[in-house]
């Protein structure tokens, strides 16, 4: 049995979790605030569900700090 691949967000997915706009979650993206994965020729932006989770934990234990 081969393993599930992994789901990569769209921006728009990305912005929705974090509460952000599309413009902002795009920004972050493109600026390597948040993890990235870029698909094909067009480089288009994505990122791994379990990274964008790493993120939120790492957030909220800076301000919990």
């Amino acid at each position: 049995m081969t393993p599930e691949p992994e789901r990569l967000l769209t921006p728009e997915e990305v912005a929705e979790r974090l509460g952000i706009s599309k413009v902002t979650a795009r920004a972050w993206l493109r600026g390597g605030r948040l993890p990235v994965v870029r698909l094909g020729v067009k480089g288009l932006l994505r990122c791994r569900a379990s990274d964008l989770d790493q993120y939120i934990r790492d957030l909220a234990e800076r301000q919990r700090g």
